[in-house]
């Protein structure tokens, strides 16, 4: 088993592995780590913990009902970070080719949902090729096939008008501190991604903002990176004015 530099993870995806392993048997392919532990900017109080399981095809109902029932022990289970788990469980092939609008089991809070994969997926994918780590599995590369940066820009800005134009008018999102620090993060990765082409991880994006963006941002930004969960950050108005702004610099980069 390959690892992350946090000992505690590891113990903890050494204990999902064996259970998911138990259950999948032949249908298991690898497991592999995206996010923030991918990029090497994962936060204890602030991040998840994002796990790929690829399969050798999709699983059954009686399948998922196993895993849906692993996955709600795990997350009340004493290990530490249990509940930071968000799990993908992805057939082998949906990693070459792949409809935005077909579903994957999805595993987060211990609770089960058939998510889309959307065009969010790409960017995801890029990452996990780019710099994921692989805890049992073949190497991620030889599963994934690279991404260009025009199918990632094209991705990113689908993302944006599919996704973030819709969210724009739920406001019960916005009212909550760490969904407008999401949105201030994401918004300055995309940002990040449109000017050069690239993936990097929300923190150093951010600070790659504010040196960027000059003086308009600076404050809505830095209160975002500084933010705690156990603090309020009251930005509802600005986060949406900044993927507004977001949005609309999209219209300027071609793919």
């Amino acid at each position: 088993m390959n690892s992350t530099k946090h000992k505690e993870i590891n113990e903890l995806l050494q204990q999902l592995l064996t259970q998911v392993q138990s259950i999948l048997k032949d249908k298991f392919v690898g497991m592999y780590i995206g996010g923030s532990l991918a990029s090497d900017s994962f936060h204890f109080e602030k991040s998840d913990i994002d796990c790929y399981i690829i399969t050798t095809s999709k699983l059954s109902k009686s399948m998922i009902k196993n895993i849906e029932e692993m996955h709600t022990q795990f997350y009340s289970s004493k290990f530490k970070y249990a509940k930071k788990i968000e799990a993908s469980y992805i057939p082998q092939n949906d990693l070459l080719y792949f409809n935005p609008s077909g579903m994957r089991p999805y595993f987060n809070e211990g609770h089960y949902y058939l998510g889309e994969y959307g065009n969010n997926y790409i960017i995801e994918l890029y990452v996990l090729r780019e710099n994921g780590i692989s805890i049992l599995g073949p190497d991620i590369k030889r599963l994934i096939k690279e991404i260009s940066t025009q199918d990632l820009i094209l991705a990113i800005k689908k993302n944006l008008h599919e996704y973030w134009e819709a969210t724009l008018s739920d406001f019960s999102k916005f009212r909550r501190s760490d969904y407008q620090v999401f949105a201030i993060l994401t918004m300055c990765r995309t940002l990040y991604s449109l000017e050069t082409g690239t993936i990097t991880s929300k923190m150093e994006a951010a600070h790659w903002a504010i040196q960027t963006l000059g003086s308009n941002w600076k404050n809505l930004i830095e209160r975002a990176i500084d933010w705690s969960p156990d603090q309020e950050i009251n930005k509802s108005d600005e986060a949406q004015q900044f993927v507004k702004y977001t949005i609309n610099k999209s219209h300027d980069k071609k793919c």
